[in-house]
């Protein structure tokens, strides 16, 4: 495959008091071939402007926190509250784009926040961010390996009772390391439901299977296809940061299919009919072939499709998500008339600006 090099335009909504904050930036480069080298790239005003607002509010709760006297009588409304938390906890303590990080461990946290009249109090916000940083860096701590990191936290609403808001971090958890080999594939998967490998290896019954493997193998390598050292990742407010890949979508169907209707490579991700013979085997060239497909679809098709994906318009992909679990195996179709074996996919998009050397991540467990 040809290398292409991805510019975007991005607009970012950030609610800052009430404030809606444009911005326009554009210095990644998103490939679907391996790339090297380094860029020097300055931060544009837009970029410094958001950087700036992030900071200010991070020194704002710091003060909060150490002046437990001071009130500062200020609000926020939920969204604001949510891509502000977000924001700052990657800004100081995400490595996505500073280390290769690999052993990733994922896991979820909650912090509940007061709402007085619709909004939250900077106090209570300034409060459950050091509830909320505790609570990831414990995740940090617990998590198998060694030199461990904060990959990346992606918050969002769980529930609004309506006194109060509680927010999600679904967090991601790597050791410093390299991947040792970037051949994804040497055996054969079952297809879904967690069955294992193609030999039954009793380590992966129950643990693992095609679809589970083509994502992990995914998130590992991504370090691979985007270079962007030094960039930082944030959401949009009141956007899903997730975008679902269903197998089923005709996008998907590949028109190189030498050999149609068998139920071999006839889409971009595994998808199976029943009149068919179900190939509950995906062999080690298959692997292989679905892997590059994914990737491709990952990387070029979806942030690049604004009719199918808008939400992933022009932003980067940051990683397959593990909650819930992919969906895979044997389903009833929307008539449910035609079972199928289909694989699923969550994925997560950002925008993403060059901080250099205006920011760098602090372990979360030592700071």
């Amino acid at each position: 495959m040809r290398r292409i090099k991805l510019i975007t335009v991005l607009t970012i909504f950030a609610l800052f008091a009430g404030a809606v904050l444009m911005h326009s930036c554009s210095k990644q480069e998103i490939t679907d071939q391996p790339v090297t080298g380094n860029k020097e790239v300055a931060m544009s005003a837009g970029d410094l402007d958001i950087f700036n607002k992030i900071v200010s509010f991070k020194e704002k709760i710091t003060y909060i926190r150490e002046n437990p006297s001071y009130k500062s009588g200020e609000f926020t409304t939920v969204d604001s509250a949510i891509w502000y938390l977000d924001a700052t906890l990657n800004l100081s303590h995400a490595f996505i784009s500073w280390e290769t990080l690999s052993g990733f461990h994922y896991d979820s946290v909650f912090v509940t926040i007061p709402k007085v009249n619709g909004v939250v109090n900077y106090t209570d916000l300034a409060d459950a961010y050091v509830e909320l940083k505790q609570k990831v860096a414990n995740v940090c701590i617990e998590a198998p390996g060694s030199e461990k990191e904060l990959y990346i936290a992606t918050l969002t609403e769980k529930e609004d009772t309506g006194n109060s808001i509680t927010i999600k971090a679904e967090t991601t958890i790597g050791s410093r390391s390299t991947p040792p080999d970037h051949h994804p594939f040497y055996e054969g998967w079952l297809y879904g439901d967690l069955a294992g490998n193609c030999v039954g290896s009793p380590p992966y019954i129950g643990v693992a299977d095609a679809c589970t493997q083509l994502r992990d193998k995914t998130n590992l390598y991504r370090h691979l296809y985007i270079d962007d050292e030094q960039m930082f990742y944030i959401g949009t407010p009141n956007e899903e940061p997730y975008v679902t890949l269903r197998s089923q979508h005709f996008a998907f169907i590949n028109p190189d299919d030498p050999d149609p209707d068998d139920n071999y490579y006839e889409r971009l991700l595994v998808y199976q009919k029943q009149e068919f013979v179900y190939h509950y085997c995906i062999e080690e060239d298959e692997m292989n072939w679905y892997y590059e497909k994914l990737r491709h679809v990952i990387y070029l098709m979806v942030p690049n499709n604004p009719i199918y994906w808008p939400n992933a318009n022009g932003k980067t992909f940051i990683e397959i998500k593990t909650d819930p679990d992919p969906i895979d195996g044997t389903y009833g179709t929307e008539d449910e008339l035609l079972q199928i074996i289909r694989h699923q996919y969550k994925v997560e998009y950002r925008y993403g600006f060059y901080v250099g050397g205006n920011s760098e991540p602090e372990s979360i467990v030592e700071n």
